[in-house]
Formats: C-alpha cells, sequence, structure tokens
C-alpha cells in the first residue's frame, strides 16, 4: 500500500509532516510491512491541504492524521 503525503509549504504548515510521522509509527507499531510511505513536493491542492494519497486514488484534502490512519489501517486489513 502507497501513501503519498504532500510536504510542500502549504500542506507542511497545516502539519503535513505529523501524517508522515504518525504513518510511520503505526507501521513500527503495527508492522505494516507493506507500507509505503511517500513525501511529495507538491500535489497542487495547496487551498485544501494537507493532501495525500492512497494507492493512487484521488487527492484527499484536508486530511488529519488519526483519520489517515485509520484509512490506512482498514485498508491492510482488508487485504490480509
Amino acid at each position: 500500500m502507497k501513501v503519498e503525503v504532500c510536504m510542500w509549504n502549504s500542506c507542511k504548515s497545516k502539519f503535513s509532516e505529523y501524517i508522515v510521522k504518525r504513518l510511520q509509527n503505526d507501521a513500527k507499531k503495527f508492522g505494516y510491512k507493506k507500507l509505503e510511505i511517500c513525501e511529495w513536493t507538491c500535489m497542487w491542492e495547496c487551498r485544501k491541504g494537507p493532501n495525500i494519497k492512497v494507492n493512487n486514488w484521488d487527492i484527499q484534502h484536508r486530511s488529519e492524521p488519526a483519520k489517515v490512519s485509520k484509512t490506512v489501517q482498514n485498508e491492510l486489513l482488508k487485504k490480509k
């Protein structure tokens, strides 16, 4: 599973780095071996940030660390 997180200034000012940290911690805590976390320069939706993509789906806007964590957990559980 691939999660792309925008790390450009606008998203970063809205705490996108905490999304990355939360996912990294989740990967260690729950042993997510198939989780790939990618930092992107910009997703061109700055006003709606922080922005993420999960498995190349449409961009998800106004993302929150806990919400992203739950989404990833649910998707990984579906694949087991």
